[in-house]
């Protein structure tokens, strides 16, 4: 049977083309229909296509410096609170001793105990230590003015470095927001690029061999074996590996920028994963390990998909380790 549908289609965009292979890709086309334009035929096809490359490829660059400046951000907010939970710990022995007649000024530094500051979530560890630099300083007769001016330069430490990853992450997400736009827009034009060269050479299959590389594609493929990634508009579920064997498999999962995704098993490749049937993983710059068994593999469930559990683009990674 003869599928019409499939030269209505936008090509060039599965998750299976990396996007180092889809770079690859784009550059060898716009050489070769550099090289073969004659009279200048196809000159409007590759400057677009030449403009399009730019624009996706430098939100792509902007997308990767950014993720770096994300991921330092990051570690230095970790060992910034690091240093605050030991001071905090360390501190809680003074305070407990200074009050050990007065639970209900104790109550003021520490309501639920040390418990609270070392288990709080990001945005809740950043109110509690703010209360925490509150007491001291309605107590500041009990307590030597370093020790008030130590908490206080480590608390501000703090939040400069958590207010910083958050900034980054923002730059992140909205590059990440940017490529949904130019990467569409390129496999377009990739398309019609594809459509336009094969209208002028109707019955010469020779021609494609000439302005496009199918070797690259091919490889593309066969390396999404072990390797996929991929953008995916919020809801929207894509399914990132369709041939594990072992429950003992090893997956490396990503996510970029902000948000988080959910990965798993499923026997359906276009069924969507929850928290209940998957493993979220959050877009915090560090990578998360998974066997099989841990993201649902049975002998029924064999698909592993990814979904998007945002309102906004985000980007992931997916690798067999």
């Amino acid at each position: 049977m003869i599928e019409l549908m499939k030269y209505f289609r936008i090509l060039f965009l599965s998750s299976k083309i990396s996007r180092e292979r889809f770079k690859a890709f784009c550059e060898d086309h716009i050489q070769r229909l550099t090289t073969n334009n004659p009279g200048g035929i196809f000159t409007g096809e590759l400057t677009a296509v030449t403009n399009l490359y730019n624009i996706y490829f430098g939100d792509l660059a902007s997308e990767s410096l950014n993720q770096a400046l994300q991921e330092g951000k990051t570690i230095a907010m970790t060992e910034s609170r690091e240093e605050l939970e030991n001071f905090i710990s360390d501190g809680e022995k003074l305070v407990a001793y200074t009050y050990r007649n007065e639970n209900d000024v104790y109550q003021e530094f520490f309501p639920q105990g040390i418990t609270e500051y070392i288990t709080a979530d990001l945005p809740t560890y950043g109110t509690i230590t703010k209360r925490l630099k509150d007491a001291p300083a309605l107590h500041a007769a009990d307590f030597t003015p370093a020790f008030i001016t130590d908490y206080n330069t480590l608390q501000g430490t703090f939040v400069r470095n958590r207010n910083a990853q958050l900034a980054a992450k923002s730059a992140v997400a909205a590059e990440v927001s940017d490529m949904a736009t130019s990467k569409p827009a390129l496999a377009k034009q990739l398309t019609t690029n594809l459509l336009t060269i094969a209208l002028r050479f109707v019955g010469d299959e020779s021609k494609a061999d000439v302005y496009f590389d199918q070797a690259i594609l091919n490889a593309a493929f066969n390396a999404s074996d072990i390797k996929t990634e991929g953008d995916l508009d919020p809801a929207e579920t894509e399914n990132v590996f369709d041939n594990s064997e072992k429950p003992e498999n090893t997956f490396k999962l990503e996510v970029n920028g902000s948000g988080s995704e959910f990965f798993g098993f499923t026997a359906d490749p276009g069924k969507p994963i929850t928290l209940v049937t998957g493993k979220e993983v959050t877009g915090d710059g560090e990578a998360e390990y998974f066997t099989a068994a841990e993201l649902g593999f049975t002998s029924e469930k064999t698909y592993l998909n990814v979904t998007n559990s945002n309102g906004v683009m985000v980007s992931y990674s997916a690798e067999k380790v």
